[in-house]
């Protein structure tokens, strides 16, 4: 499906029956990856998933890749659809682009789960920052020919280039989500990571105690990769039914937390 905001024409996907949730794929990423988590998902709610803006069938502008930005250009598409309230499911750059929606709206964004998000550019793996290091098109063609091929392949209007120079100097940007609106988040947020993530566990711990009320689930032995359709796996299933409990019964800071 297809609606258009302003220059964008977004490419989304609509599952299931029930209060709607909107799931926000990750960087350099289409939420063709996450066939099996949407279906999950989808047994209880009304999910939409959403190719944002230069990624997978989501033609880009030359606006650059900035998350507040992103942001709002989310926002407008949710009121295009009359999302009036709805959960929020992001993970990794959807992650953080989720905190900021929530930090913008307060009353609608119902609940929100972040997955792999980060709110520093540091506290990340050596690996992680290396690769941010030496991210180019060449690199992506040699290192990740996946996510080349699946970019032209997807994309209506590609623009390799630009899409991975956009896409690194957002990732080395300092400023992801300032630490007054993650203390302010009146959202009930469940931050979820892997013992082994580019994000540091102790980065996703100092995310729980900012965010008033918000609750941690620690993956064991898992990384990065937990939900793409690839990487599924029995942790994976579990974590999704504390996703549903999430969801259903909001935990309150007097809930325990998910390690």
């Amino acid at each position: 499906m297809q609606i258009s905001t302003g220059e964008i024409n977004w490419f989304y996907t609509t599952k299931g029956q029930g209060e709607p949730l909107l799931f926000l794929h990750g960087g350099l990423d289409t939420c063709e990856n996450y066939e099996t988590l949407l279906a999950e998902l989808a047994k209880d709610f009304r999910v939409i998933a959403v190719d944002r803006r230069g990624h997978g069938r989501t033609a880009d502008t030359d606006a650059p890749f900035e998350y507040a930005l992103m942001a709002e250009e989310l926002i407008s598409f949710t009121q295009a659809l009359d999302l009036r309230s709805f959960h929020i499911v992001g993970y990794s750059d959807g992650a953080n682009l989720g905190l900021h929606m929530a930090s913008r709206l307060p009353g609608r964004v119902k609940s929100l789960i972040a997955i792999s998000g980060n709110y520093l550019a540091e506290g990340m793996s050596d690996g992680w920052l290396e690769t941010v290091g030496n991210l180019s098109a060449d690199f992506v063609r040699e290192h990740m020919p996946e996510v080349a091929q699946q970019y032209e392949e997807l994309n209506p209007a590609p623009k390799f280039e630009s899409f991975i120079s956009k896409t690194k100097e957002l990732w080395e940007c300092m400023d992801i989500i300032k630490t007054e609106r993650l203390q302010a988040l009146q959202t009930p947020t469940l931050v979820v990571g892997g013992d082994r993530d580019i994000v540091l566990p102790e980065q996703l711990v100092e995310m729980k105690k900012l965010i008033p009320g918000a609750s941690l689930l620690m993956l064991p032995y898992c990384g990065h990769f937990v939900f793409q359709d690839f990487a599924w796996s029995p942790t994976a299933a579990s974590a999704v039914v504390m996703f549903k409990e999430f969801l259903t019964t909001r935990f309150s800071a007097h809930n325990a937390d998910f390690f």
